[in-house]
């Protein structure tokens, strides 16, 4: 009896054991399989990176050109910004301009007339420009009408009579002959901090 007790407990004892290695076996191949998956997951993964990576770099291939073509445009732009600046200016310049000959023509009194102009000077170079007007008027009083209404326009400032003289037209006949001159606002040049701006008038 106890030679059968022995070969149950050695068959009980190598099917427990053959139980472990089928166990070990499955779990090996299961880790195996895992690992297989990973790294068929990195591989996949790392292809489709390259994938990526090759489009991108196609597609700046493609782009440099442009981006080329994009930095010499800048750069033609930083070139044209004086000559914007400089038409931006005379655009205003030239809205400024039309305001006053409509105001001219609107508000000049009857019985005076403008035989010139002169646009843009300056006699002192950190005041605003000036315009100088010369005319001829019936008399006097139509002159300082002129004036008054120089005055009133929104653009101009100090307006003064630089001269009124009459003069004979014929034997009958006289005129007052005259030269006003305004500045313009907002023309004068910006002033800079240095010593010239912290002196008084």
């Amino acid at each position: 009896m106890a030679v059968i007790n022995l070969i149950a407990q050695e068959q009980q004892i190598r099917r427990q054991l053959e139980r472990k290695t089928r166990v070990l076996g499955f779990s090996w191949l299961s880790v195996a399989g895992v690992i297989g998956a990973g790294w068929a997951s990195l591989l996949l993964y790392g292809s489709s990176l390259n994938a990526q990576r090759a489009q991108v770099e196609a597609q700046l291939a493609q782009l440099r050109p442009t981006l080329q073509q994009l930095k010499q445009t800048q750069a033609q732009l930083g070139a044209l910004q004086p000559l914007i600046e400089t038409l931006q200016n005379a655009r205003k310049d030239t809205g400024r301009w039309q305001k006053l000959f409509q105001h001219f023509s609107q508000h000049t009194p009857q019985g005076c007339y403008l035989t010139g102009g002169e646009l843009g000077k300056r006699t002192d170079p950190k005041k605003p420009m000036e315009i100088t007007l010369k005319g001829i008027a019936e008399n006097q009083q139509i002159v300082g009408e002129f004036m008054l209404r120089l005055n009133q326009h929104p653009e101009l400032e100090q307006v003064r009579l630089d001269y009124s003289q009459e003069r004979a037209l014929s034997e009958l006949t006289t005129a007052v002959e005259f030269q006003i001159t305004a500045q313009i606002k907002g023309t004068a040049p910006p002033q800079s901090s240095g010593q010239g701006g912290q002196s008084g008038s």
